[in-house]
This record gives C-alpha cells, sequence and structure tokens, in this order.
C-alpha cells in the first residue's frame, strides 16, 4: 500500500530493535508511511507485524547498510513504494571494544562501515531526491561517544565522531547551497538496547571490566522509546543538537574546555 499523497513518511535504518524499533512504533502511531531497514530480515518482519494495527504502509527493505549498492537499493525500493522520503533516519550501529593497537583491522572496518559508511552512503543517494521533492528531515544517530572520548573504544568512537563532524557539515553544506533540507544529530548516553550483548571476554582485564560495566550500565540506561521521544521531540523543534541525556553535554563542555587549555587526554578511573 503506497503512501497517501498528503501523508508523511520516514525511512530507518536498524528497525529492527532498539532505537530504530522504537522510532517505528512511534512514527506508525503519528500516520507515518515507513521503510525500514535491517540486516535482520526476520526481526524486521515481526516489526512490520507489530506495526499493522496502525494501518500504515510499511515497507521492509532488508539491508546491510556496509554495503553502498544495498543502500542504493534501499533507496530506490523506498521512492518507488512510498513515493516521498520526508524523514531519513540513519540509526544502525555496532560496538566493538580492546585495545586500538591490538584490534584488527577487520574489526575497526566492520564498525566504521556501519556506523559512518553507512550514513555517507545514504547521504549520497537520498540527498538529492529529497532536495528535488523540496523539503525533508535527515536525523543522524550518533552518541555521546561523538563528543568525548574514552579507552578501549576507538572504532566505536571514530566512527560516532565522524558521524557529528559529517552532520555539521552537512548542515553547513545544505544551508549554503539553499536546500531545503533540516538535519539533526543525536547523542545519546546509555539506551537499553542490545549493542552491547556480542561483546565477549577480553584478554586485558581492564578491557573486560569495562566490557561488563557496558553492557550493565546500557541495560540500565533510558528505554529506546523515550530517545525517540527525544529525538522526535526534537525534529518538530527543528533542532540539530539532539542530546537525551545530559551528561552528554556536560562531557562535550569539559572536553572543548581541556582542548582549548591544551590539556592532554588523561586516564582516569
Amino acid at each position: 500500500m503506497p503512501a497517501g499523497p498528503k501523508q508523511k513518511t520516514a525511512v530507518i535504518t536498524g528497525a529492527a530493535g532498539g532505537i530504530g524499533r522504537a522510532l517505528a512504533h512511534a512514527l506508525a502511531a503519528q500516520g507515518y508511511g515507513l521503510a525500514l531497514a535491517d540486516i535482520d530480515a526476520v526481526a524486521l518482519d515481526a516489526v512490520r507485524a507489530a506495526l499493522a494495527h496502525h494501518g500504515q504502509p510499511v515497507v521492509t527493505v532488508p539491508t546491510d547498510v556496509a554495503d553502498a549498492e544495498q543502500i542504493a537499493g534501499l533507496c530506490d525500493e523506498s521512492f518507488a513504494r512510498l513515493g516521498r522520503v520526508d524523514l531519513l533516519i540513519n540509526n544502525a550501529g555496532v560496538l566493538a571494544t580492546g585495545r586500538c593497537w591490538e584490534l584488527a583491522p577487520e574489526a575497526f572496518r566492520r564498525v566504521l562501515d556501519i556506523n559512518l559508511w553507512s550514513v555517507i552512503h545514504a547521504l549520497r543517494c537520498f540527498v538529492p531526491r529529497m532536495a528535488a521533492q523540496g523539503t525533508g528531515h535527515i536525523v543522524n544517530v550518533a552518541s555521546m561517544a561523538g563528543l568525548a572520548v574514552g579507552p578501549w573504544l576507538a572504532p566505536y568512537t571514530i566512527s560516532k565522531q565522524g558521524v557529528v563532524a559529517l552532520s555539521e557539515g552537512l548542515a553547513m553544506e545544505l544551508q549554503a547551497a539553499g536546500l531545503p533540507l533540516g538535519v539533526s544529530v543525536v547523542c545519546p548516553g546509555p539506551v537499553a538496547t542490545g549493542i552491547a550483548a556480542g561483546l565477549s571476554g577480553a584478554a586485558q582485564q581492564e578491557v573486560d571490566e569495562m566490557n561488563g560495566a557496558l553492557r550493565s550500565g546500557i541495560a540500565a540506561g533510558m528505554t529506546p522509546e523515550a530517545v525517540a521521544g527525544h529525538i522526535l521531540d526534537g525534529v518538530a523543534a527543528g533542532r540539530f543538537w539532539i542530546l537525551p541525556h545530559p551528561q552528554a553535554a556536560h562531557a562535550a563542555q569539559a572536553r572543548a574546555q581541556g582542548i582549548a587549555a591544551g590539556n592532554a587526554p588523561a586516564f582516569a578511573l
């Protein structure tokens, strides 16, 4: 079922769980037509089934967001099935931990491909078509790690700081080009998702202890539904920075002050 002529539509990556799934439920309740992407086709179908009672068009597109061709296919399918894309939410993300000089290149590559390159690929595909329709908003989900740096999280931190910088540059370039698209970047703290579920025991005690702390902190974090609410409120208000957790702003401020003061990074328990 295609979207109606006046119905708003959204594309969400990483839509089979966590924040993406919560956004799908919230947007369907608001009457949006949806194109949902995730590498997990079975979980994606379960989300679609759970949304059926809203009566909105929901297109599921199993997608490996690390693959530029599959992102292009998601874009083509979204416009073909929904007719337009009012809201693009680049949400897919994964996590890897360890000493940065010991992690395999493949670990860096996987995290960067999914967390950062997927956003680059999506912008290349979606921005021209959203600009041509004359309206739209892009949301890039980064992390508090996009604003602050901690140990043993190098692939994730690099990817999320890249998403923040990319979003800032995108916003300025759209303004300079006079293109009618809004941009938001989301930098949440701990959110109760499964992102840390795959972290295994590490050879180094400090990394293993951090993995345990990550799992505990994430499990006790803000609910995906609450984060989705912050995101949609921020989009409705036209905000660029969406910071669901106050500590993200505090961390960004502390880092900026340390840089301005010339302070070197320091490890603290």
